[in-house]
């Protein structure tokens, strides 16, 4: 990175509580790079080459980004105010808050390339890592961080982090995948080394927050019931080749006459009905799933004692 000097004025200069490694095009550097922060870039890198090539985000689509941002911004605004200071703490592109112009928007994150598009739309941003924000204690009075915390290293000191910039009375909103499948994030033909690392409940956010960091729990939503392989059914069935299902279905025995009717239907059978339900009655498929998917992200919401 090329080093740019320029002057910031008092009021941006109070918002931080160290002076920055050095300034890029206006935008204070206070993270040095490493792997995980390449890591994280690459991964920025190709997602916004696919935006520009009109491909839309290669991870999820447009439609779905949408509702889980709008579930996000709904509590955003339910807790704020018009001058509202808001840290989006991962803010990427700034898509969360972009409409919220309302408000004092600030976002951080670890991708120069996001930060630009981000300051386009109004932000005041900064690239640091979240295990040591720059702000001063106390500066915020809401916190932001959607879809981040499944990817960082350390969560206890992200987490901390978020915290301790927030003003003591102030709201922090988390939004994270829930139960999420980490299957497929540790096979070795990835193109990326890191992207989510761990997985999140309701009880464990609300243990991480609310018990160890001593934050009061106000509110949950789960959004978007998502269809996507029988991880994420509630119902959960025997596949087609398990042994206890073969026993349960061949043996003429009166003690297996519960568990013969649990398993008459395999998995793979009620998942692919499902799957065909969702195409060709998409409108029955709205009523049910609610009941029968796990939510695809959820939002949490906590007020700082």
């Amino acid at each position: 990175m090329k080093e740019v000097k320029t002057e910031r004025s008092g009021e941006e200069n109070s918002v931080y509580g160290k002076s920055p490694l050095m300034v890029v095009e206006d935008i204070p550097v206070f993270a040095r790079s490493d792997d995980y922060v390449r890591n994280y870039n690459e991964i920025a890198h190709d997602h916004l080459d696919a935006t520009r090539q009109g491909d839309g985000n290669p991870n999820i689509a447009e439609g779905l980004w949408l509702q889980l941002e709008e579930s996000t911004r709904k509590l955003v605004n339910k807790y704020s105010r018009p001058g509202t200071r808001i840290l989006d703490a991962g803010v990427g592109m700034g898509r969360v808050l972009g409409p919220l112009d309302e408000l004092h928007r600030y976002g951080v994150d670890i991708s120069l390339d996001y930060l630009r598009i981000a300051r386009q739309q109004g932000f005041d941003v900064a690239l640091a890592r979240l295990e040591d924000l720059p702000y001063r204690n106390e500066f915020f009075d809401v916190v932001i961080a959607c879809d981040v915390l499944e990817h960082v290293i350390d969560l206890h000191a992200c987490s901390t982090e978020l915290v301790r910039v927030l003003k003591k009375g102030g709201t922090l909103i988390v939004r994270t995948p829930y139960l999420d499948d980490l299957d497929a994030y540790v096979s070795q033909e990835l193109p990326y080394e890191f992207i989510h690392v761990r997985s999140f409940d309701l009880p464990g956010m609300r243990l991480l927050f609310g018990k160890i960091l001593r934050m009061e729990f106000l509110e949950h939503s789960f959004v978007a019931p998502y269809l996507k392989g029988h991880p994420r059914m509630k119902l959960k069935l025997l596949k087609a080749t398990d042994a206890v299902r073969k026993i349960a279905l061949e043996r003429n025995d009166s003690r297996l006459d519960v568990l013969r009717r649990a398993v008459e239907v395999s998995a793979e059978e009620y998942m692919n009905w499902f799957y065909a339900l969702s195409s060709e009655h998409p409108e029955l498929f709205g009523e049910i799933a609610e009941d029968l998917l796990e939510p695809l992200e959820m939002n949490v919401v906590f007020r700082k004692r």
